[in-house]
């Protein structure tokens, strides 16, 4: 999944401005098509739930991000090839991302949840955009009509490479989830996907240990009606939609058109490959640092130290956005913005691996995808005005970062070590001060 994950990357930071020139007649739905994708393939993952194992829907994923990636690297201006190739490798996000996600939080030991969850989401999408944003501003674009090779085939190709390895991986080493094997009453394989998931690969007690924790945990949750799943599921949806919008807002097609509006005034155009560079190599570090300290500093500190550290700078941004002031420091502050707004968003992949009780978890992994995706594609087709309103844009992302940052010192729970009964458990509760 997570190889999928980096061509979806890849789609969101060429969706949000980070691509060569275009030689073909294009409109916004040229560049929202992943993320309506993206919203179909989630809708169909919830339709899926439980219904087809994940291998089936990994492989027929990964069988669209190739067939996806085919189509654009076979075609260089043809703009029908590429919506054709972004809403393929949209549908495939969409498809995997919720059941992938709660799969993370079933087949990892408490102690490691964290990572796993945060270095197959946000991590690979990091990827994504890290190679995106690379090749596309460093890429000589001289004799860029009458090459026979262009950036978007290049993205074409490498997509087809992830859809084919995501297709090898996917059919040796899938393993379904040993949770909802036991909703299945099948014991048996539930222990055997257990041993499988451990390193030798021996029944052990500490496999029983688990098998009786994953017990308890199908229990609790069966003594909840559907009703009852919904109505604890909908505190948890708010906080993290709140977070994900806050998340796309961040890396959206207007940060991307302020960033050259501000390069080009404060730098000129012979400069402006090594800034695209540096704000690609902030923003992977903002989520590579945290998803290895998911497990040990936790969830919590690092989203509130990155929503404040950024809502800080979008203040900053918003105070200097000023053709006057020669957008003075914009650029060098959405560089460290970025860095902070990574930070603040790797811990989301783990709470959402954990957050949603049993009977609604997919469902409400996928309805939290749709409102990330929402949001890429709403900023997406809005037509702003780069000269007066960056300004404004930063001083709301300001603000809401802020609102996030309030919500989350009262309402985001410290989950780290905690096994699924025990995260689920205490964000049934909304108030949650502790670190």
């Amino acid at each position: 999944a997570g190889l999928i994950f980096i061509s979806g990357g890849m789609n969101i930071a060429w969706s949000n401005g980070f691509r060569g020139p275009i030689y073909y007649t294009t409109t916004s739905h040229n560049f929202v098509a992943w993320f309506i994708g993206g919203i179909i393939g989630a809708l169909i993952s919830c339709a899926l739930t439980n219904k087809v194992a994940k291998k089936f829907v990994l492989l027929f994923a990964s069988l669209l991000v190739t067939i996806g990636g085919l189509v654009i690297a076979c075609t260089k201006n043809n703009g029908s090839a590429t919506v054709a190739g972004c809403y393929l490798d949209g549908i495939a996000n969409g498809l995997v991302f919720a059941p992938f996600v709660a799969l993370a939080g079933e087949v990892s030991v408490p102690y490691k949840r964290g990572s796993v969850a945060t270095n197959m989401e946000q991590l690979c999408y990091g990827i994504g955009i890290l190679l995106q944003i690379i090749y596309a501003s460093t890429w000589s674009y001289g004799s860029y009509y009458y090459t026979s090779f262009s950036p978007e085939m290049l993205k074409g190709i490498l997509s087809t490479v992830y859809g084919v390895l995501g297709l090898a991986l996917g059919y040796f080493m899938t393993i379904e989830s040993p949770v909802l094997m036991l909703v299945n009453n099948d014991e048996q394989g539930a222990i055997d996907a257990l041993r499988r998931l451990q390193k030798p690969h021996t029944l052990t007690e500490e496999t029983y240990d688990q098998l009786a924790e994953h017990k308890r945990y199908i229990a609790m949750n069966k003594e909840m009606s559907l009703g009852e799943s919904i109505s604890q599921a909908i505190p948890s949806f708010i906080r993290l939609a709140l977070l994900r919008a806050l998340n796309a807002m961040s890396i959206s097609l207007y940060v991307s058109y302020c960033l050259t509006f501000s390069i080009l005034i404060s730098y000129g155009l012979g400069g402006s490959k090594g800034w695209y560079v540096a704000f690609a190599f902030c923003r992977w570090l903002g989520n590579c640092i945290p998803s290895f300290w998911a497990d040990s500093l936790g969830r919590k500190k690092p989203i509130l130290l990155g929503l404040l550290v950024a809502g800080g700078l979008a203040f900053a941004i918003g105070s200097q956005y000023k053709l006057y002031k020669y957008l003075d420091g914009v650029t060098v502050m959405i560089l460290i913005f970025e860095f902070f707004a990574g930070m603040a968003f790797t811990g989301t992949s783990a709470y959402l691996s954990e957050a949603y009780p049993l009977g609604v978890k997919q469902h409400f992994i996928a309805f939290t995808f749709i409102v990330e995706m929402l949001v890429f594609l709403i900023i997406g087709v809005i037509d702003f005005n780069l000269y007066s309103a960056g300004s404004d844009y930063f001083y709301a992302v300001g603000a809401l970062y802020l609102v996030g940052f309030i919500m989350g010192v009262l309402t985001l729970p410290e989950t780290k070590w905690l096994t699924l009964r025990g995260a689920q458990e205490r964000f049934s509760r909304f108030l949650n001060t502790r670190f």
